[in-house]
C-alpha cells in the first residue's frame, strides 16, 4: 500500500512538473489574444466601436494556416447604425497579411485550402470583378477574385 502510494505521488509529481514547465501555444481561436494582437497593430479605426470579431476559419497556403478574422466596426454618433466591414487575413503569429473591406451584404463563411468562400458578393478595391470566392496566394499577400454558384461550394466538414 505505501509503494502504491508513493508511486501514485511520483507520477502525480512529474506530470504536475512537466505540465508547468510545457510551451505555451497561442490558440488561434482566443478572441482576446487575436483583439490584442490587432489593437497592438492598430488594426481598428480609432473614430469607429468594434462590435464584432469572429475567428471564421484558417486558409492554408503552401502548408501553412493563415487565421482569417472578421471584424465590423460602427461609425461613433451615427443616427442610424452604420458600419465598416474588414476581413484580416493574419499570419501563424497573428500578424497582419492582408485586409480586404467588405460591406454589410457580404460576410466570409468558410475555408476550403486557400480559398476563402463568401455569403454575398464583393470586389478589392474596386479594381478587379466581383465574386463571392477569394484565392489566396504569394503567403497570404495575393488576392484573386472569382464567381461560383453557391450551390457548387465544396461542403463543410464540420470537426469533430
Amino acid at each position: 500500500m505505501i509503494f502504491t502510494l508513493r508511486y501514485f505521488f511520483i507520477l502525480t509529481l512529474v506530470f504536475y512538473t512537466n505540465s508547468l514547465f510545457a510551451e505555451k501555444t497561442v490558440e488561434l481561436n482566443d478572441r482576446i489574444n487575436i483583439f490584442n494582437a490587432l489593437q497592438k497593430q492598430k488594426i481598428f479605426n480609432k473614430h469607429r466601436i468594434l462590435v464584432h470579431l469572429t475567428h471564421i476559419c484558417d486558409l492554408i497556403i503552401d502548408n501553412r494556416h493563415y487565421p482569417v478574422i472578421n471584424i465590423k466596426e460602427h461609425v461613433k454618433g451615427a443616427q442610424v447604425p452604420r458600419g465598416v466591414g474588414h476581413i484580416i487575413v493574419l499570419d501563424s503569429s497573428l500578424n497582419l497579411i492582408k485586409k480586404i473591406y467588405h460591406d454589410g451584404a457580404s460576410s466570409p463563411l468558410y475555408c476550403k485550402d486557400n480559398k476563402l468562400f463568401l455569403y454575398g458578393y464583393i470586389d478589392i478595391d474596386g479594381l478587379a470583378a466581383e465574386g463571392n470566392v477569394l484565392s489566396f496566394g504569394n503567403k497570404g499577400k495575393k488576392v484573386v477574385v472569382s464567381e461560383m454558384e453557391s450551390n457548387d461550394f465544396p461542403k463543410l466538414r464540420i470537426p469533430q
